[in-house]
């Protein structure tokens, strides 16, 4: 191993951090692809009245996609993790979009399940992003 790949080796908060988002997004995944009503219904109290068919398939396909992401950040976590510190950096975009989305170009308020986690997401994202980039490089 060189020493600029021995300088760049992940934090360990950032791989128990990865490690965490893996398993939160390979159980909502799992609860969007699985559940009948996606969770819509059950979970999130939607009226599924109008357009009910339409909003199931697409939190399905989102599960699917958070599936993905929960076993790509586990891999990268076991197996990959000259590639922690840039996908830390895309877990963060991505919770900054979403906090974009669920509160100003796109929002429904605060009265659905995970509105607050959005923000504590967003927030934690930073700081270890934050942390990972500014810590100092290892001494060769």
């Amino acid at each position: 191993m060189t020493s600029a790949a021995a300088a760049r080796a992940p934090s360990r908060i950032t791989l128990g951090l990865l490690a965490v988002l893996g398993l939160i997004n390979l159980v909502r995944g799992a609860i969007h692809a699985f559940l009948p009503d996606s969770g819509a219904g059950v979970i999130a109290h939607f009226d599924l009245a109008q357009g009910g068919r339409t909003i199931i398939f697409l939190l399905a396909m989102i599960g699917a996609g958070q599936i993905g992401s929960g076993l790509i950040d586990l891999l990268v976590v076991a197996r990959f993790r000259a590639f922690a510190a840039p996908l830390l950096a895309v877990e963060l975009l991505r919770a900054l979009i979403a906090l974009y989305i669920a509160f100003v170009s796109k929002s429904v308020g605060t009265g659905y399940p995970g509105a607050k986690g959005i923000v504590g997401a967003a927030v934690v994202l930073t700081l270890a992003t934050l942390w990972e980039f500014a810590r100092p490089k290892a001494k060769a």
